[in-house]
């Protein structure tokens, strides 16, 4: 992928003499550190005392602050601590496959001469140097010299940190994936206490788009990639994204919140997940789950209880989303972002580069022979109706349903479905994860709540306690699927 390219281009010496040569190569050191080579990021945030990975980890958290990534170790606030160093990023730089006594190396920007290493010696345990370098273009040059002989190599080199931005709902932010997740599916009837990054939110390392940027990060040594996660379980457009989410403790909105962590930073990536708590997904469920013919009852619980019918409710809301993807929009790259009280704060600044990746929702309503989920006191029909007219990218309109009498009630679609008004962000100049959608809702086996070993989300995790906000949502399988499907729209993975 164009965006991912990093050209490396060497110009040998010609040898002089047979036992002096200069071999050199550089990496950069990782951001998103994979301490123990799980498959997740690890931070700076400390790591519980005792049993981190346990049902109820120890509430006193060691290691914080301390700059080594551990296994375990929660980023700060969900956050990286460590990726805005003045000086720059690591780098490392080896002349361990070359010849001779001594070696350094000279660094150049243009013309200009900007770091000088000491000589040192060609030894195993000498031969590699770190050096601390802002990202842009270089010319490196490796000297190496044996009494008056020296040889020498020159490598290009373009220092590149990808800075890789979360926003959103809890579908982005791994509600449901804590780093200790398997202690609760190993025994769901134990007291569980899930261990996030973020309490407060339910952000967690184990989510989809935190894994893409893992994928990406573990993808070249030539790059590094820098996580700046502020997804929020619950989050909406205008309570969390645009505005403050104080039902999570958050004073900010999610634009806020990265501006002040990146300050001037361009951003390479933003990956978000937003609209599936606009449209009302917790009034839909639990209005499918209290009532017989979900879509024309009456909601219960906000947004949707305001509305006549669910059907009702949802297509108005569905229809507001172009709307606030226009919104949002406006603060990634735009003239001026205006949150939901109407302040203007300044647009966060994208690179010229920069990919935008809303991605579509998870298909949670099949079995694994591809037929609608029956599952506690939601029918067929109901699930068949969230399928057919929220997720699919194109509903019918209008759409037939039936009811539980058998009698039909045709509904009008004519506002679009969730699914399609996020794929209609292509005209934003964003280029949305579709694959999450038809990798799960087009595919002959379904991964829903009703899947059994096929399951790509969770079904209730309980009606009450800190693990119940889990219910429907990925489970881990679902989370590897979706940072999958972000990694590939990256081209990596």
């Amino acid at each position: 992928m164009a965006m991912l390219g990093l050209a490396l281009s060497v110009a040998p010496s010609t040898w002089a003499q047979s036992d002096i040569r200069a071999v050199g190569d550089w990496s950069m050191l990782a951001q998103s550190r994979d301490a123990d080579g799980d498959g997740f990021i690890d931070g700076d945030g400390g790591v519980p005392r005792a049993r981190p990975l346990g049902s109820e980890p120890a509430k006193k958290f060691v290691g914080a602050g301390n700059r080594i990534a551990q296994p375990s170790e929660r980023l700060i606030n969900g956050n990286q601590s460590w990726y805005l160093n003045p000086r720059g990023f690591s780098i490392r730089l080896d002349a361990c496959k070359s010849r001779g006594a001594e070696y350094q190396w000279r660094i150049y920007r243009g013309d200009t001469q900007v770091e000088r290493t000491r000589w040192r010696a060609v030894k195993p345990k000498t031969c590699t140097r770190t050096v601390r370098l802002q990202e842009g273009a270089y010319r490196f040059k490796l000297e190496v010299r044996r009494g008056v002989s020296t040889e020498f190599q020159w490598i290009n080199a373009n220092v590149k940190d990808y800075l890789f931005v979360v926003l959103g709902d809890s579908y982005a932010s791994g509600e449901g994936n804590p780093r200790n997740v398997q202690a609760w599916i190993d025994d769901p009837d134990r007291p569980f206490a899930p261990y996030y990054d973020d309490a407060a939110c339910n952000r967690s390392t184990r989510s989809g788009p935190a894994q893409a940027a893992l994928a990406l990060e573990k993808s070249s040594d030539k790059s590094s990639v820098t996580l700046i996660d502020v997804a929020c379980s619950g989050a909406t457009v205008n309570s969390g994204v645009l505005g403050t989410q104080r039902g999570a403790g958050q004073t900010l909105s999610q634009i806020q919140q990265v501006q002040q962590l990146i300050g001037n930073r361009e951003i390479d990536i933003v990956v978000f997940s937003v609209g599936g708590n606009d449209i009302g997904f917790t009034s839909i469920l639990s209005a499918c789950a209290l009532s017989l013919d979900c879509p024309l009852t009456r909601a219960s619980t906000p947004p949707l209880n305001r509305f006549d019918n669910v059907q009702q409710g949802v297509q108005t809301l569905t229809s507001r989303l172009p709307d606030a993807y226009e919104r949002i929009a406006a603060c990634l790259g735009g003239d001026s972002c205006t949150l939901t009280d109407g302040t203007q704060v300044p647009s966060l600044k994208l690179a010229p580069s920069a990919r935008v990746l809303p991605m579509t929702y998870l298909d949670i309503t099949r079995s694994a022979a591809g037929q609608p989920c029956t599952y506690l006191t939601l029918s067929r029909s109901d699930f068949a109706w969230a399928r057919d007219t929220i997720l699919v990218p194109q509903a019918p309109n209008p759409y037939r349903f039936t009811t539980f009498g058998g009698a039909t009630r045709d509904l009008s679609t004519g506002a679009g479905t969730l699914n399609g008004q996020i794929i209609a962000t292509s005209r934003l100049g964003w280029q949305p994860v579709a694959g999450i959608w038809g990798g799960s809702g087009d595919s002959a086996t379904g991964h829903g709540v009703c899947a059994g070993s096929e399951a790509w989300v969770f079904g209730v995790t309980g009606f009450t306690g800190p693990f119940a906000s889990a219910s429907f949502h990925p489970n881990p399988a679902g989370q590897r699927f979706t940072g999958r499907q972000i990694a590939r729209a990256l081209g990596v993975g």
